[in-house]
């Protein structure tokens, strides 16, 4: 990273000129670096809460070693008289990029750098304070330059830190790009998945669910999407660990969430959706959200992922006002709609009772209303003996027990491609 050169103010605090009689002073403290240096790494310990919670010996002697290197640059400045260049600024720049990857927060990394500036210039006046005219001149010429000096080391820190987070992102980002594209269009390629998770930190045989979003149509160079994934994303990742993955597919924001090892998956279902009905977008229905089942490697996001872009489908053909839809409320149904044989006998079920329309709505009626009698005849407009009259007229059409699991499952599956208005069906992610 280049390094721009510090700019010189006009009233000479970038340039730290000293007198002859503090030179000699300067350079006994100097000498003294190291303990000036178990002060600050001291305080800094005290007073930074992340830096406090460092157990890592490589880490802290690193930490160690930056206040060395400060400490360093802050007199070799004094006693060349001119402040340092941005070759002996790299190593600042250096140590600031690696606590980037050790997980401290710029916040902290410009905490503890103020509490060292603090400390080390304290140390300084300790040691003129019995010389007046050193004194003096420490306070009236030389704070100037420590200001400057600060201000520069402090800029050179967050700059190298920030550029670090950034190319961080990319690369974090490109690689997501590629493990995702692994997902849909090479999903056998086990050993790549596995490569790009590691290299993300997630559990490549971890099992996600994987949430649907459904996204307006863009306008020409529209970024909305991209930014709709990258909120939906923060929201549903905050405090969440592993983190979620997330892509843009044909309209809609996919984004996978972990399945905590050990944890049913039934159990973090629920818990996904509690979640999801407190989004902003979802209470606000402007979104509709999806979500499909657990599964494990390249080809259990894929499914997941055509499970919840399926239910939304779904969702979409019964015209049903919801914000939220569970590929599970509709997993018997939809599975044995996937064959175009079953579909096509679920489909001749209803075709024995189609010449009466009002037995095919009433059976209708029936399913969606729970197999609530009452209820039934009350939403259809009939007495309950006209209802059980027409139930016993299904049943002797179709040879059917509707008291029987079995039946149930059948004729739901049938109803439901019937609203759909179609029976077979289209994976939305291939």
């Amino acid at each position: 990273m280049q390094m721009s050169k510090p700019s010189r103010p006009r009233d000479g605090s970038a340039s730290p000129m000293l007198s002859r009689q503090l030179r000699p002073t300067v350079r006994a403290l100097s000498q003294q670096g190291e303990n000036i240096v178990s002060r600050v790494y001291t305080a800094v310990r005290a007073e930074v809460a992340e830096y406090a919670a460092v157990r890592d010996a490589q880490v802290l002697a690193e930490i160690e070693n930056m206040i060395r290197i400060n400490v360093g640059i802050w007199f070799r400045a004094l006693l060349d008289g001119r402040p340092p260049d941005a070759e002996t600024l790299r190593p600042v720049a250096d140590l600031a990029r690696r606590r980037v990857h050790q997980g401290i927060p710029m916040t902290s990394l410009l905490h503890s750098f103020r509490v060292g500036c603090t400390v080390l210039w304290q140390a300084f006046l300790d040691g003129v304070q019995h010389q007046h005219s050193a004194r003096d001149e420490v306070l009236l010429r030389l704070s100037p330059y420590m200001l400057y000096h600060t201000d520069l080391l402090g800029q050179t820190i967050s700059h190298a830190y920030a550029d670090e987070q950034r190319r961080g992102e990319r690369w974090q980002s490109r690689l997501q790009h590629e493990l995702c594209s692994i997902v849909f269009d090479r999903s056998e390629d086990r050993e790549g998945f596995h490569e790009r998770a590691q290299a993300l930190g997630i559990d490549p045989l971890g099992r996600r669910i994987a949430l649907a979003f459904a996204l307006p149509t863009p306008g020409p160079g529209d970024a909305g999407a991209e930014d709709a994934l990258e909120t939906l994303t923060a929201q549903l990742g905050a405090g969440a660990e592993p983190r979620p993955i997330g892509t843009l597919r044909r309209g809609h924001a996919l984004i996978w969430m972990a399945v905590p090892s050990g944890e049913n998956s039934v159990h973090r279902e629920r818990l996904l959706s509690s979640q999801l009905a407190q989004l902003p977008a979802l209470r606000g229905r402007s979104q509709v959200a999806g979500l499909g089942l657990a599964g494990s490697g390249p080809q259990g996001w894929r499914l997941s992922a055509e499970q919840a872009l399926r239910v939304l489908d779904i969702g979409r053909r019964l015209a049903t006002p919801a914000p939220l839809f569970l590929y599970s409320d509709y997993v018997l149904d939809d599975t044995a709609l996937q064959s175009r044989n079953v579909a096509g006998y679920l489909e001749s079920l209803l075709e024995l009772i189609a010449p009466e329309p009002h037995l095919l709505e009433t059976l209708d009626c029936y399913f969606l209303q729970r197999r609530q009698r009452k209820t039934v005849a009350d939403s259809l407009g009939i007495h309950p003996n006209t209802l059980a009259y027409r139930l016993q007229r299904i049943e002797a059409l179709l040879k059917a027990d509707l008291d029987k699991l079995s039946w149930q499952s059948r004729l739901s599956a049938a109803l439901l491609m019937r609203r759909m208005g179609r029976g077979e069906s289209q994976s939305l992610a291939a």
